[in-house]
């Protein structure tokens, strides 16, 4: 398993908004193919800056494209293009991408607890 996050700021005073934006919409197809899947998906907030964590088994690579197709994440990410302190034209895959590098933050840690042995 693989932990990714995505920081970004949405325009202050707007938190109400977005805090129910995320919290309410469809979740996507979780899974991509037979090596790749979302096992989970976390979102926090402090103030007007957003992170947003991504627990995926596979390629990262096989994601993205994938939740980029989703009916229900395209909709929540029009909606929140509203509330960003930099908005992005979602349906511009150049810009989504650049606006994905920009937010993807640098993994310091990853720790685990080891798994039960088999009995």
């Amino acid at each position: 398993m693989n932990r990714y996050a995505l920081a970004f700021r949405v325009r202050p005073g707007t938190e109400q908004d977005v805090a129910e934006l995320l919290s309410t919409y469809d979740p996507p197809k979780l899974e991509i193919d037979e090596e790749t899947r979302l096992l989970g998906t976390a979102v926090f907030m402090k103030g007007n800056l957003v992170v947003r964590v991504m627990e995926i088994e596979g390629d990262l690579a096989k994601v993205a494209p994938h939740l980029a197709a989703d009916p229900s994440v395209q909709a929540v990410e029009r909606k929140l293009n509203e509330y960003l302190e930099e908005p992005v034209d979602p349906s511009d895959p150049e810009a989504r991408r650049t606006f994905l590098a920009k937010r993807l933050m640098h993994t310091v840690l990853h720790r685990e607890a080891p798994k039960p042995a088999a009995k």
